[in-house]
């Protein structure tokens, strides 16, 4: 996984997501991840950074229960209750 320490723009809209679920975003640029925890000192939950992928990987992703939302100019956020990736496929 290609850890990202900075968290990129734009985090995700929805605010009634399922805890452990992922909020994936993709641009020209890559693939942005983005997963709703709930624990201890946040129990109302909230999305945190979890990595970013540059376009030219070969990214393969997995995703249960995704939900799209419509294309923009810049991408568009993909909904999953569940993510997995393997980059460099073939």
């Amino acid at each position: 996984m290609a850890e990202n320490v900075t968290q990129p723009s734009p985090a995700p809209e929805r605010s009634n997501a399922i805890p452990d679920s992922y909020a994936i975003y993709v641009n020209d640029q890559g693939v942005d991840v983005w997963q709703y925890r709930v624990d201890v000192r946040d129990p109302d939950g909230s999305w945190r950074f979890v990595e970013t992928h540059d376009a030219e990987a070969d990214l393969r992703v997995s995703l249960d229960l995704a939900t799209l939302t419509p294309p923009s100019d810049e991408g568009y956020w993909v909904y999953s209750k569940t993510y997995d990736c393997e980059t460099n496929c073939k």
